[in-house]
């Protein structure tokens, strides 16, 4: 058998060749092991390449949210840029929505025509907002949660003017809420890249399949926390051991003696960290989601933290 993750849309490439939508289907009816073998090698590989655009699109988000006051405090966040893979902006939205808890739209632009896709928060229905500009798109469509289009990107100035007097009317001139839905409690000790490959079985995530998020309790910090453009955070984490009852450590070696670091991020979470005191030999109690990073310098499992407080006694 072979274990193969895919999150790669099917679509015609710039060669003109139907892109991998045949082959997964192949590599699942195939008898011959080596065609399967090769099959799988390829599609892991793309699927390598995909995670590679994503992180870079991401990064590229982050930097402009970070130096555009204007954007990042627009309510309905509508970010473009040249030549972004549209297999992966809905996912670029999806993490873009988790960071700043409000409406987001991605846009890749190619060859002058700009594609979309959006997603949402609860109690703001993005279909309604993409309606109101049916006049702007050569095709579009959706959910309350989810949406996409294509344009002429000559008309994307008027659909980032029209969905922001939208979102003026329509969403409440407040701080974003984020509600943190917990589905485990995981020692930080406890994620191995084996957990993390389970995690991206379950993709896609979206609004009916929400990403999972674990708290982990008595975390220390290894090392004072690493400020990254004044607003986001670094961290060297290590599960308390003595988090672990006796009990669970007298039948689990490895639960004994663990204490293994991890890095964290946390974005737009100096401030917090500051409020909280943070300094090497803290101790917090955070939720968080599993991430596997490409970047050159940070590459390797960490976690996201969703949310951080002093650690209960």
């Amino acid at each position: 058998g072979f274990d193969v993750a895919f999150r790669l849309a099917p679509r015609i490439n710039a060669a003109g060749r139907m892109d991998v939508a045949s082959e997964v289907i192949e590599l699942f009816c195939t008898r011959d092991s080596a065609r399967a073998a090769e099959l799988a090698a390829k599609l892991e590989r793309l699927n390598r390449e995909r995670c590679d655009t994503e992180a870079a699109a991401l990064r590229e988000i982050e930097t402009r949210m970070s130096s555009d006051s204007e954007l990042a405090s627009d309510r309905l966040l509508v970010i473009d840029g040249e030549g972004w893979h549209r297999g992966v902006i809905g996912i670029l939205a999806s993490r873009v929505v988790e960071r700043t808890a409000k409406p987001a739209i991605v846009v890749s632009i190619e060859e002058g025509i700009a594609y979309g896709s959006g997603r949402s928060v609860d109690g703001f229905p993005l279909l309604d907002a993409i309606e109101g500009c049916a006049d702007l798109f050569t095709r579009f469509g959706g959910h309350a949660f989810a949406v996409g289009f294509a344009l002429p990107a000559a008309d994307l100035p008027e659909l980032k003017c029209r969905l922001r007097l939208y979102a003026e009317e329509h969403l409440p001139a407040r701080e974003p809420e984020r509600l943190l839905r917990i589905q485990a409690e995981l020692p930080l000790d406890r994620i191995t890249p084996v957990l993390a490959g389970w995690l991206r079985k379950l993709e896609p995530f979206g609004h009916g399949n929400p990403e999972p998020i674990f708290v982990a309790r008595k975390a220390r910090l290894l090392a004072p926390p690493r400020i990254m453009k004044n607003r986001h955070i670094r961290l060297e984490l290590a599960q308390e051991p003595a988090y672990h009852s006796a009990r669970n450590s007298a039948h689990d070696p490895v639960l004994a003696g663990s204490s293994s670091a991890i890095r964290a991020v946390g974005w737009d979470l100096a401030a917090r960290a500051a409020a909280l005191g943070l300094a090497k030999g803290s101790l917090i109690d955070l939720a968080y989601r599993i991430r596997e990073n490409d970047h050159p310098e940070y590459g390797g499992l960490e976690v996201e933290i969703a949310g951080m407080d002093p650690a209960r006694a």
